[in-house]
């Protein structure tokens, strides 16, 4: 299976992700296709670096970048989703 590379704007992205929001790591990296491990190692350093991490690496391919975004964002709407059907079901 090939190396998958991710450019420092993504990683902040999902970092951010997990440290602002309410989802916890496994939640983002599951809607973003993410390994759970991966994320979490993203989140470490953030942290230790104190946001300044991830500079000079890689570049994810736009196609495979569209389709991470397109999950995540599908794994929102079914959150909001299931919120809906809990307050419209009572």
């Amino acid at each position: 299976m090939k190396k998958r590379t991710f450019d420092q704007e993504y990683k902040i992205q999902a970092v951010e992700l997990c440290l602002e929001g309410d989802k916890s790591i496994s939640q983002v990296a599951k809607g973003s296709g993410l390994a759970y491990n991966t994320l979490h190692r993203w989140v470490k350093e953030y942290k230790e670096s104190n946001g300044t991490s991830f500079v000079g690496l890689g570049n994810i391919k736009s196609k495979n970048q569209e389709i991470i975004e397109l999950r995540r964002r599908n794994q929102e709407l079914e959150e909001e989703c299931a919120i809906l059907k809990k307050r419209y079901a009572s």
